[in-house]
């Protein structure tokens, strides 16, 4: 209790925490370390989070000197991710990208759901039949949301480059204490590709959230759940009503007050999602669905009405402004909802640009999700954020206790995945569990952990 709970007689054993060592185990001196149950990041991309390792990272760029030195890279298509234009000083468009370099370039916004590319990129593959989709404009090199996906799909990962990202990303979340993910990785991957690799992962639990469009797309997560193991857990689908408030594509009931004319992307209504949500209803599935605006929040609540959200845990994702009658049905409906403080720190120049005075009160409203009777897990969206507990639990204080935080981002993320196995580090919990040399409670100061188990093996040491 307040930080002072001492466990002197922590074993493992056969993966599970044991009041007496086993024969001939490894002893560990943790004396004055904290140690916790692992983490649960209940919404990021490992293969997301893998990649931005890999390719060319070009957060904090700030200058069209810096951008051309960091593309200077020999490969054979260059993928960089992480520019702001606010933070670049200008929108880095085709015609900016061909003056500075001849290979074929595709450059992500930090959110994922925007891009750019060259003249070059367009040629090699194709990319004139996306003009106009979602707002995506190939004379300027932009695509948006569906175009970029439609973009992924045509650049799809090798088996090598899958093993690599799963790998990276992987140790990104065992580095903070992050045992388990709530992952989205169905993009620009093959099918077959994505369960055997995901299977074979071992040092990470991952709870699979399979991004679908249709309806019959989740006949795939049905198939997919041969694969499934101790450490893979494929019963949700993910699905996309709108986009990103950087990207101006999160789908606003009024229009953007930065640009009056833009209202955002609206992937589908609730009539279309609402099939979707029967069908996962009679095959047990959750589903859970990204929603950063109101209108689709709106859209994403009217087409929730009548699950059976309660027993399958329906989820929203993200919800970054909702009015109190809106929060209020949310509650009634029995939905959860995966969160990003770390969000209202990363968006505190643009919100109040992008929400207008009068909507910033709606804005981010999780302290008022979680008072009205909303169950909330915390999470990162990484490779949107990093996967530093510390940075999110900070961000989190202006929300929440950090007890409560801590309890969000660990027991919270296994009851919303539908686990209800115990991971409190009592004996004959699993041994899922990390050690660091600071108080969680207290922390504010980024600090990864010293050492990281998932079923009873050190699966990350600093």
């Amino acid at each position: 209790e307040d930080g002072k709970y001492l466990r002197r007689d922590l074993y493992i054993s056969a993966g599970v925490l044991s009041p007496t060592p086993s024969e001939g185990a490894l002893e560990i001196d943790i004396t004055g370390k904290f140690v916790y149950p692992g983490f649960v990041d209940s919404h990021a991309h490992l293969i997301g989070t893998g990649r931005k390792s890999l390719e060319v990272n070009l957060e904090d760029c700030n200058s069209i000197e810096s951008l051309a030195e960091r593309l200077e890279v020999d490969r054979e298509v260059v993928r960089a991710r992480g520019w702001d234009q606010e933070v670049l000083g200008f929108m880095p468009v085709r015609e900016v990208l061909d003056s500075i370099t001849t290979r074929p370039v595709i450059l992500t916004r930090r959110c994922g759901h925007i891009a750019t590319v060259n003249s070059p990129l367009i040629k090699l593959f194709s990319l004139e039949g996306l003009h106009g989709l979602d707002g995506s404009d190939i004379e300027l090199g932009l695509l948006k949301e569906r175009a970029l996906e439609e973009l992924d799909r045509k650049i799809k990962l090798s088996p090598g480059e899958v093993e690599r990202a799963i790998h990276a990303g992987t140790q990104a979340f065992l580095k903070y204490g992050v045992t388990a993910v709530h992952s989205d990785d169905y993009h620009g991957i093959d099918y077959e590709l994505l369960m055997q690799s995901l299977s074979s992962t071992t040092n990470m639990r991952i709870y699979e959230k399979f991004c679908v469009s249709k309806e019959e797309q989740l006949d795939l997560i049905k198939l997919g759940q041969q694969f499934e193991t101790p450490f893979f857990n494929l019963r949700a689908a993910k699905l996309y009503l709108d986009g990103s408030l950087g990207a101006r594509t999160a789908a606003m009931i009024s229009p953007y007050h930065d640009s009056p004319a833009e209202r955002g992307v609206l992937y589908m209504t609730a009539d279309e999602l609402r099939v979707i949500v029967k069908k996962a209803d009679r095959e047990g599935i959750q589903v859970c669905v990204h929603v950063i605006g109101d209108r689709a929040l709106e859209e994403a609540l009217k087409a929730f009405e009548g699950s059976v959200s309660e027993s399958l845990k329906h989820r929203l994702i993200h919800v970054q402004i909702a009015s109190e009658e809106q929060i209020k049905r949310m509650a009634d409906q029995k939905l959860t909802a995966s969160i990003q403080p770390i969000f209202a720190d990363s968006d505190r120049i643009i919100a109040p640009e992008r929400f207008g005075p009068l909507r910033m009160k709606d804005a981010y409203p999780f302290g008022k999700m979680r008072d009205m009777g909303v169950q909330l897990a915390l999470s990162t969206d990484s490779p949107v954020e990093s996967t530093s507990v510390i940075r999110s639990l900070t961000s989190a204080d202006r929300f929440f206790s950090r007890r409560d935080s801590i309890q969000m981002y660990s027991s919270n993320g296994h009851i919303l995945a539908n686990n209800t196995d115990s991971i409190s580090l009592k004996y004959g919990d699993r041994a899922d569990l990390f050690v660091i040399n600071v108080d969680l409670l207290k922390a504010t100061q980024d600090t990864p952990a010293e050492m990281t188990f998932v079923d009873g093996r050190l699966v990350y040491r600093l």
